[in-house]
């Protein structure tokens, strides 16, 4: 009898991994400047209804949000002296949204608040 349970364990750890992966998908990119070079330290936000979570881009620009609920995400893309960028992601089940951005560097006069 407990010959057979090691197995029957297994067997519904490895069900259990695979059924995780089928409810969840990811958000993945890269972000550029103007010029085409990567931005390191870009906060990236994803959120759906009422929740959202926060990364920051590598030296190498890019960003991941892995294991994600699916749904139709917006997508923000911050960093100071920078243009904002807002994208829109649809995360399907065991599937990746790609979402490249590229933000423009602000000037004097276009960061400047009116009287």
């Amino acid at each position: 009898m407990t010959r057979l349970r090691v197995p029957a364990v297994l067997l519904v750890c490895a069900l259990a991994a695979g059924l995780r992966a089928q409810t969840a998908g990811h958000i993945r990119g890269t972000v550029v400047d103007d010029d085409g070079k990567a931005l390191e330290n870009v906060k990236v936000e994803a959120s759906v209804a009422s929740s959202s979570r926060a990364t920051k881009t590598g030296k190498d620009g890019q960003f991941r949000f892995p294991m994600i609920p699916p749904g139709n995400y917006k997508v923000r893309f911050t960093l100071d002296k920078y243009s904002e960028v807002e994208k829109n992601a649809v995360v399907r089940l065991d599937g990746t949204a790609t979402v490249n951005a590229k933000l423009f560097r602000l000037t004097a006069s276009s960061s400047a608040t009116p009287f």
